[in-house]
């Protein structure tokens, strides 16, 4: 399949508001109230209302399962895929600021199914290097039906984790996206549409640290504010992102917003790549990373927040977790145990 090299130059309605908030220089909160409103007002969705029993109140008995249609759009992001990888600044917001170069790159990956249960699917991407000279583990999608907890980035490598309304995620699922560490980057919620003859889902805005393509050579903002959108194509499926750069004071307060940026990733199938050093990293390493996996949810789940060291005595918590899955792959040795994985990334918490 070849891949289209066309970045689209249009502005999307969504970073319209993006820049409408800004203007109108609110706080973070504000600024996520906001979104929230236009997004309701621009992409309105049909509420469905059941009466449940001679008082009409729906209790956790009767609660929907989630619709197939939106199960088969999560699990059709699965399979093997050329990618190319865009993101470009549009605007600046300061007048000293000037539009960095944009970023394009092109990879090859596998994208795994790690989890296929009726209300939460997980998917694991890994990169294939060089016709498979070099493995890397990427990010994992989580998706939750109707999730309740949500776990937000605040910048300056801090965490918190907010309980949701039931109410609130009605008919929706959360997306819940990690590091290549398995440490979380952000997670959101939204619902899948399906009319029009395609399916797509978008999230609310959400926060995350840099990406990696900016982590180690900017220092000048500190939260990239996003909404993200899947939509699943007869060739694969896009990942689209509007961004807003964020800058911060040491307290966490917002001091500025320094550029508007668009991202668009194209996943396009492929049969032309050989994924066979991919899964013999997989099933060398799967073990030990379902044990790092393990350790996030229990933190996520009895946690109310947290932060996490950029280095500890010179290592990062990336450097330490792809150094163990080297020796598996290398040295063939046995999974360490969920004593020993919980012990290295505890050095990192705070």
């Amino acid at each position: 399949m070849r891949l289209s090299l066309i970045v689209k130059k249009n502005y999307s309605s969504l970073q319209y508001f993006l820049l409408s908030g800004i203007s109108r220089n609110n706080s973070l909160p504000e600024m996520k109230t906001f979104y929230s409103n236009s997004l309701t007002r621009v992409f309105p969705l049909a509420a469905a209302i059941v009466a449940i029993g001679s008082f009409g109140i729906l209790s956790d008995s009767y609660a929907a399962a989630p619709p197939e249609k939106d199960r088969e759009a999560i699990l059709a992001m699965a399979g093997e895929y050329e990618i190319i990888f865009n993101f470009e600044e549009k605007v600046a917001l300061q007048p000293d600021y000037k539009l960095k170069e944009a970023y394009q790159e092109t990879a090859t990956e596998m994208v795994l199914v790690l989890k296929d249960t009726p209300e939460q699917i997980i998917l694991q991407h890994i990169l294939s290097v060089g016709s498979g000279k070099r493995i890397v583990k990427h990010w994992k999608q989580v998706w939750t039906w109707e999730d309740t907890r949500l776990v937000e980035f605040q910048g300056r490598e801090k965490w918190e984790v907010r309980d949701l309304d039931p109410a609130e995620v009605e008919g929706a699922w959360t997306q819940l996206v990690t590091q290549v560490d398995d440490s979380p980057r952000y997670e959101s919620y939204g619902k899948w549409q399906h009319d029009g003859g395609y399916s797509r889902w978008q999230s609310g805005v959400t926060a995350r640290p840099l990406p990696r393509r900016e982590h180690t050579k900017r220092d000048d903002y500190q939260i990239l504010q996003g909404v993200n959108r899947h939509t699943i194509t007869p060739h694969g499926w896009v990942h689209e992102q509007d961004n807003v750069k964020q800058v911060i004071d040491e307290a966490g307060e917002p001091v500025a917003y320094i550029a508007v940026e668009h991202g668009v990733n194209y996943y396009d199938k492929t049969e032309a790549e050989d994924f066979t050093k991919a899964r013999e990293y997989w099933e060398k390493t799967n073990e030990f990373w379902g044990t790092v996996s393990r350790f996030w949810e229990e933190i996520e789940a009895k946690e109310s927040g947290f932060s996490i060291a950029k280095e500890v005595e010179g290592e990062s918590l990336m450097s330490e977790m792809f150094a163990i899955a080297k020796t598996l792959v290398e040295d063939d040795e046995s999974a360490p145990s969920e004593g020993d994985v919980s012990s290295v990334i505890e050095k990192f918490l705070n």
